[in-house]
């Protein structure tokens, strides 16, 4: 299929569409990205965001696109807008269809990493995890830009960090589980015991410590915000890992008493005798108490 010059390519990545996508996750793709198309532009007139009900007229032109083509290889999309009725009984003519407008305008401010309102940050992100946790989506075509858009966590992160959210925590540092890594872009993902899902992006010095750091329990410094309850997104500035090491003190395979006494050295029993140091005196306690007696 050739692809035209008001044709829009939507190339969607993450680990449930690596032959493809279900249908289903497809669907839940969709729903959440037009979505977030409705709300942009709710937002840019001034108006309340996630409206239930049926769309209105300006709604429906908003996400007027028409699906003309799929192929694998992840999940390949290709959609162009169609030119709907808005506020009057005539089409425009020589107008850009409101639809690819609107995308062309939420591409131009995710890629700059402005301000965008949370709502349409939430519905992106479910577009993208519709397919998995690692899910993307890249835009390009139709004047969208000169390289495709990729949207994901990190960039969705970045995006909010950016936005004017009075309400949202900054931290400086998290605590948990690096479960995800990315390294084009840099980016990884923390999940810690209170199930707040972190996305971070990393500096390229990081990159090699970053690599042995996967599926281990970390703790990372930087500037963040918790943007909800259960999402955050930080700048990392140092990663450390926070696994306990065991010491030879220790051993994986119990070992037997008799042995540990003649490694040690006792043939008998050794009383509270054993525990007495022979430099310990009257003057040693009274110089403990009185430590004791100045705090």
């Amino acid at each position: 299929m050739t692809e035209t010059n008001d044709q829009i390519k939507l190339t969607i990545k993450g680990a449930r569409a690596e032959r493809g996508v279900s249908l289903s996750d497809f669907e839940s793709f969709i729903d959440n990205f037009l979505s977030a198309l409705r709300d942009y532009d709710r937002a840019g007139r001034g108006e309340p965001t996630r409206k239930s009900g049926h769309p209105d007229r300006r709604s429906e032109a908003v996400t007027a696109f028409r699906l003309v083509g799929f192929r694998t290889g992840s999940g390949v999309a290709i959609i162009e807008p169609e030119a709907v009725v808005t506020d009057d009984d005539q089409l425009p003519l020589d107008v850009v269809p409101v639809s690819l407008a609107t995308l062309r305008s939420l591409a131009e401010d995710l890629v700059a990493e402005r301000p965008v309102p949370e709502p349409v940050l939430d519905a992106l992100g479910k577009a993208c995890r519709a397919v998995g946790e690692d899910g993307s989506v890249a835009i390009e075509g139709a004047g969208i830009g000169a390289d495709p858009v990729v949207v994901d966590a990190a960039l969705l992160g970045r995006v909010a960090l950016a936005s004017d959210n009075p309400n949202a925590l900054e931290v400086r540092s998290v605590s948990g589980r690096l479960h995800l890594l990315d390294l084009e872009p840099d980016r990884l993902g923390i999940r810690t015991t209170s199930g707040v899902e972190w996305s971070c992006r990393y500096p390229e010095d990081l990159e090699e410590r970053v690599k042995g750091l996967l599926d281990r329990i970390v703790w990372v410094e930087g500037k963040g915000k918790l943007t909800s309850p259960l999402r955050g997104a930080m700048t990392i500035e140092r990663i450390e890992s926070v696994d306990v090491e065991q010491s030879m003190l220790f051993t994986s395979t119990p070992v037997d008493e008799d042995e540990l006494l003649a490694q040690q050295g006792i043939d008998g029993p050794q009383g509270l005798g054993a525990l007495d140091d022979p430099e310990w005196d009257d003057d040693t306690d009274d110089a403990y108490l009185a430590a004791l007696l100045s705090k």
